[in-house]
C-alpha cells in the first residue's frame, strides 16, 4: 500500500509540475499578446491623429490653390492686360486684388503679366520682375509647374504666411496669395507630438520647412532664418534610411508609425499632404506616450 501511494504522489506532482508549466507559457502568451496589442493601438492611435492634422492642412491649403487659380483667370484683369495696361484703368486690377484681400482674410494678394513681367500688389503696380532679383519667379516660369506653395517666416511681423502662387500653362497670367499660417501651427503646436515630441512639415526632397520645439515653449520657424533651429533636413534629424520611409505617400492605407532603426525607443511616423506636396512627419519618445494618450489628441479642433 505505501509502494502505491508513492507512486500515485509522484504522478499527481508531476502532473502539477506538467500543469504549472502549461499555465504559466499561457500566461507568458497572453501577456505577450497584450503587449503586442498594445503595441498596435497606440501606433494605430497616432496614425489616425497625424492623418487628421495633415488632411486638416491639406484642406486649407487647397483652398488657397482654388483662391488663386481664379485670380490668375480672372477675365477681368486679362481684359485690361490684353487692351494694353490703360493707366486710367489700372484700378480694374489694384480693386480686384483688394477685394481678395478682404473676401478671403488675406494678407497679400498680387498679379504679374508672364509676358511683360509687370508685378502688382494689392496696394498697387510694384516693380517689372527681373532675373536678377527675383529669380524665384524666373525659376517658377521655368518649371512650367501651375502650384507653387512656400511658407515664409516674417522676422519683422513675427508671422508664419503660407504663399500660393499660380501660373497659366497656356497664358499669362500668375497670381500669389499669402495668408497667415499661424492658425495652422497653433494647432499642430496643440498637438500631442509637439507636446511630447517633434512635428515637421517636409517638402518632398526632405527639407524641413517648418518645426516644432521638443520641449518648453514650442517655435515654429522657417528653415534658413536666422532664428531657426535643428537639422535642416530629414536625412540629418532622422538618418537616411528612416527619411526615405518617411517620404513616401502612403495612399488609401494612412499614416503608419513605427520604431526608429537608429533609436527603438522613438517611434516615427508620417502622413502625405497632396495639395502641397510635402508631408507632415512625427517623432515622439515611447516613454512619454504612457499617459498622453488618454488625453485630448490636440487642446482645440480648428
Amino acid at each position: 500500500m505505501l509502494k502505491v501511494s508513492t507512486t500515485k504522489t509522484r504522478v499527481y506532482a508531476v502532473s502539477a509540475a506538467i500543469l504549472f508549466v502549461f499555465m504559466l507559457a499561457g500566461a507568458v502568451y497572453i501577456n505577450s499578446q497584450g503587449i503586442q496589442t498594445n503595441k498596435y493601438n497606440v501606433e494605430n492611435t497616432l496614425g489616425l491623429s497625424l492623418d487628421v492634422l495633415s488632411a486638416k492642412v491639406d484642406a486649407r491649403v487647397a483652398q488657397m490653390k482654388l483662391i488663386s487659380k481664379g485670380l490668375a483667370n480672372d477675365k477681368h484683369i486679362h481684359a485690361w492686360v490684353n487692351d494694353g495696361f490703360d493707366a486710367s484703368q489700372e484700378s480694374v486690377l489694384v480693386d480686384k486684388l483688394g477685394f481678395y484681400v478682404e473676401e478671403y482674410g488675406l494678407t497679400s494678394a498680387s498679379f504679374a503679366d508672364k509676358n511683360s513681367h509687370k508685378y502688382w500688389n494689392h496696394e498697387g503696380f510694384l516693380r517689372v520682375l527681373t532675373p536678377e532679383t527675383d529669380t524665384w519667379y524666373f525659376a517658377y516660369l521655368a518649371s512650367a509647374k501651375q502650384d507653387l506653395v512656400s511658407i515664409y517666416y516674417d522676422q519683422n511681423k513675427k508671422r508664419v504666411d503660407l504663399y500660393v502662387n499660380y501660373q497659366q500653362t497656356d497664358g499669362n497670367g500668375l497670381s500669389g496669395i499669402a495668408t497667415s499660417f499661424n492658425g495652422v501651427l497653433n494647432m499642430l503646436n496643440d498637438s500631442v507630438f509637439a507636446q511630447h515630441g517633434n512635428v515637421f512639415l517636409v517638402d518632398s526632397a526632405g527639407i524641413i520647412q517648418v518645426q516644432s520645439g521638443s520641449s518648453g515653449e514650442k517655435k515654429y520657424d522657417q528653415v534658413g532664418q536666422d532664428d531657426a533651429s535643428g537639422p535642416q533636413n530629414l536625412q540629418l534629424l532622422l538618418g537616411e534610411n528612416n527619411a526615405k520611409s518617411m517620404l513616401k505617400a502612403q495612399g488609401e492605407q494612412g499614416a503608419q508609425f513605427t520604431s526608429s532603426l537608429s533609436d527603438e525607443n522613438m517611434l516615427i511616423g508620417s502622413s502625405y499632404i497632396p495639395s502641397m506636396a510635402w508631408f507632415m512627419v512625427a517623432q515622439v519618445p515611447k516613454d512619454a506616450l504612457a499617459t498622453s494618450l488618454s488625453a485630448p489628441l490636440t487642446k482645440h479642433d480648428e
